[in-house]
């Protein structure tokens, strides 16, 4: 048996809800397990094991339930670390709306229904992760490299996709590791994933670093408010500039996220017109963002209510997997992973992670309050094509 352990560290907090996930936080094996397994599929297996299926590899080393009796796995899974019975939404970060954080955190905003708190880890909390093997000792370097690859590119709990949770290696150290360009050659398919990083300067604090992140994802995702926006100072709506329409005019993603705000007026009965002099990219009926992350909701608040926040929100619609008219069903799962990385000499990275093994699948229709849209690929091309990225691995 081949056994190994690895020392961890969280330098982003890390929303990881335990028994009670509204009051404590805890890092637990199943969910590390979980993070391999992703990982191990998502890469294509092992070269080691080749020709084996993935299938049947991910069965002999994780084990399985399928069939008609289960299989026990070969790899064996401990974790050292701290519960705390400590929990916090996005006020507890400064991480208020119109934030980057509180972009990402907008789940764990207070409101009627709760504080929205979960249970938190901060950063500098260490764990060590042991590894037992009980199987062949040809696969033991692989093993190796499949932690390495999740420990600098993968991330724990709640919005891990969106920059929290993210872990770095403190020991072993790199001398006694490949490289993590080395490490994804153990695997069959390296080119699933395309890592980069942007090119800006990156600010050398957790924070710093995940709204730079927050803040150039955003922009590809959404267009702005082109025509008023809320104030809730004075508690009423107040025109956009035309300074701040140019600004959001300015965004990378500007005109693909103008196509689906289109497609979201069209169910309603309210069109835009044909000739929209903010230039939408696409064409009627076609969507995109979509391509980066199901369910999305979407409020248009030129056509609610004028009498304050709560019942502004009266034009609501809702994109989904399933052609139903009420709440949206089905989730799909972001392609692109937003990773703050600290490498071993201490210096901070922005990743960007284009999972291409996961994204959206060519032909798949989405949703639109039961309507049925077309979904392309080329905002999430472009953002691939962004120039403030470059090649990282």
């Amino acid at each position: 048996m081949k056994i190994e352990s690895f020392q961890l560290e969280l330098i982003t907090p890390c929303f990881c809800g335990g028994a009670e996930p509204e009051k404590q936080a805890e890092i637990r094996a199943p969910s590390i397990r979980g993070q391999l397994r992703w990982w191990f599929r998502t890469l294509g297996g092992f070269k080691s094991l080749a020709p084996m299926s993935v299938r049947d590899q991910e069965a002999m080393i994780f084990g399985t339930t399928a069939g008609d009796e289960g299989q026990a796995g070969k790899l064996i899974l401990r974790v050292a670390s701290q519960t705390l019975a400590e929990a916090a939404n996005a006020d507890d970060l400064e991480a208020g709306m119109g934030t980057p954080l509180g972009y990402a955190l907008f789940p764990l905003r207070s409101s009627r229904d709760g504080d929205g708190k979960r249970g938190i880890l901060g950063t500098g909390v260490s764990f060590r992760l042991t590894l037992l093997w009980r199987g062949s000792p040809d696969v033991w370097s692989s093993l190796r490299s499949l932690v390495l690859a999740w420990a600098n590119l993968g991330a724990m709990g709640f919005r891990a996709r969106r920059g929290f949770g993210s872990i770095w290696l403190k020991s072993p150290s790199t001398i006694e590791l490949p490289g993590i360009d080395l490490a994804l050659q153990a695997f069959s398919s390296p080119e699933s994933i395309n890592v980069k990083a942007l090119k800006e300067f990156v600010p050398q604090t957790w924070r710093g670093v995940t709204a730079i992140l927050l803040n150039r994802y955003r922009s590809w995702r959404q267009h702005g408010q082109m025509n008023r926006r809320w104030d809730k100072n004075s508690q009423r709506w107040i025109p956009i500039s035309e300074g701040q329409r140019e600004e959001n005019r300015k965004a990378p993603g500007f005109r693909y996220a103008r196509r689906d705000h289109n497609e979201g007026l069209d169910v309603q009965g309210t069109s835009a017109p044909a000739g929209d002099g903010e230039r939408p990219a696409g064409k009627f009926g076609t969507t995109f963002r979509p391509a980066l992350g199901l369910p999305i909701i979407q409020h248009f608040s030129s056509l609610g209510s004028d009498h304050g926040p709560i019942k502004r929100w009266v034009a609501t619609v809702n994109w989904g997997l399933e052609p139903s008219r009420g709440a949206p069903k089905g989730r799909f799962a972001s392609p692109v992973l937003l990773r703050p990385h600290r490498d071993a000499q201490g210096r901070w990275h922005a990743l960007v992670i284009f999972v291409d093994a996961h994204k959206w699948p060519a032909g798949k229709k989405v949703f639109l309050n039961g309507q049925e849209r077309d979904v392309s690929l080329d905002l999430y091309e472009a953002m691939k094509a962004d120039p403030a990225l470059m090649p990282f691995i």
